[in-house]
C-alpha cells in the first residue's frame, strides 16, 4: 500500500513504521491515524512479521494530535458542535491507537524530540519504550482550559498515581532520563545511540519464533486487562469526549476558530487568556 503520510518499511522478520509528517512534528490528523492502523494491521495479518518498531521522522516522534486551524470549523474534528460526528472520530482515534496494544506481536517505540499528547498514548502503548535521553515527554503542551483526559488511561498503570495527576494538573514535559526512571520508558540512551539500540534489541526479538512472542505478549497484557487496563482507557475516552461538549471547551474552541492554535497557546503562557479566576 502506497501512503501518503507513513512509511511502511519490512526487512526480514521486522517492520519500521515511520509517522512521515516532519512539517509537523507527525501531528496525527485524520489522514495520518487512518494510515497508522492500517499499517499496524498490515503487519498484524504479515506472518513473516515477529516485532514492530515505531518511530518519527524528522526532529520528533509525534506531537500529538493536529491542532492546525484548519480542524476548527464547526463540525470537523476538533469542534464539538457536531456531537455525532465527533464521538465517531474519537472512536476511530481509540481504535487506531489500541492496534499497538492489541497487535498479538512485540512492538518497540523508539521515541526522540517531541513525544506529546496523543504521541505518548501511540508510544506508551508499546511493549517496550527506548527513548532518548534529551527527548521531551508530556501529556499536554495545550492549555489547560482546552485539556480533558482521553491520555490519562495510558499514563497511569506506567508512572502511578501521583505522577499521572502530577502532569494531569500542571502539565509540564520531563526528558527520557526521567521518563525511564518513573517507568513511562523502557530504556534511555544518548541520542546518538538511539536507532542502534532498537535496532539491537529488535533484531533479537526477532529470533524468537512467533507462536512464542505471540502467547507471551497475549499472556501479559490480557493480565494487564484484567487488571483493568482496557476499561481505564475506555473510561478516559468517555471523559475526554463529554470534556469536549463541555462550555470551557467550547469557549476555547471559539478562540481556537478565530486565532489559531499557537496564538491562543502563546497568550495562555503569558497569562494573557482566560483565567476563570479574574476577568479575561
Amino acid at each position: 500500500m502506497d501512503y501518503e503520510h507513513l512509511i511502511y518499511d519490512k526487512a526480514d522478520s521486522r517492520v519500521t513504521i515511520t509517522l512521515n509528517r516532519p512539517e509537523k512534528i507527525n501531528a496525527l490528523n485524520e489522514k495520518l491515524t487512518r494510515e497508522f492502523e492500517s499499517a499496524m494491521l498490515t503487519a498484524e495479518d504479515d506472518n513473516d512479521v515477529r516485532v514492530v518498531v515505531l518511530n518519527g521522522a524528522g526532529r520528533g516522534f509525534c506531537s500529538g494530535h493536529d491542532y492546525g486551524k484548519e480542524h476548527f470549523v464547526p463540525g470537523e474534528r476538533e469542534t464539538g458542535h457536531a456531537t455525532e460526528l465527533h464521538r465517531v472520530d474519537f472512536e476511530k482515534r481509540l481504535r487506531a491507537y489500541m492496534r499497538v496494544w492489541e497487535i498479538p506481536k512485540p512492538v518497540i517505540a523508539q521515541v526522540h524530540g517531541p513525544c506529546i499528547a496523543a504521541g505518548t498514548i501511540v508510544a506508551g502503548l508499546a511493549d517496550i519504550v527506548v527513548v532518548a535521553n534529551d527527548a521531551k515527554i508530556g501529556p499536554v503542551e495545550a492549555a489547560p482550559g482546552m485539556v480533558q483526559g482521553l491520555i490519562w488511561g495510558s499514563w497511569l498503570p506506567l508512572v502511578g498515581l501521583r505522577k499521572t495527576k502530577d502532569f494531569a494538573f500542571l502539565h509540564g514535559t520531563m526528558d527520557g532520563i526521567e521518563a525511564q526512571q518513573c517507568g513511562w520508558a523502557t530504556r534511555a540512551v544518548p541520542l546518538s545511540d538511539l536507532a542502534d539500540t532498537v535496532d539491537r534489541m529488535a533484531a533479537e526479538i526477532a529470533r524468537v519464533p512467533l507462536e512464542i512472542l505471540m502467547m507471551k505478549k497475549l499472556a501479559i497484557n490480557r493480565s494487564a486487562n484484567q487488571m483493568g487496563f482496557r476499561e481505564m482507557m475506555e473510561i478516559n475516552f468517555e471523559m475526554s469526549l463529554a470534556g469536549h461538549f463541555s462550555n470551557t471547551r467550547e469557549e476555547w474552541t471559539a478562540k481556537l476558530e478565530k486565532d489559531g492554535f499557537k496564538p491562543v497557546m502563546q497568550e495562555w503562557k503569558a497569562g494573557t487568556v482566560y483565567d476563570r479566576n479574574r476577568n479575561r
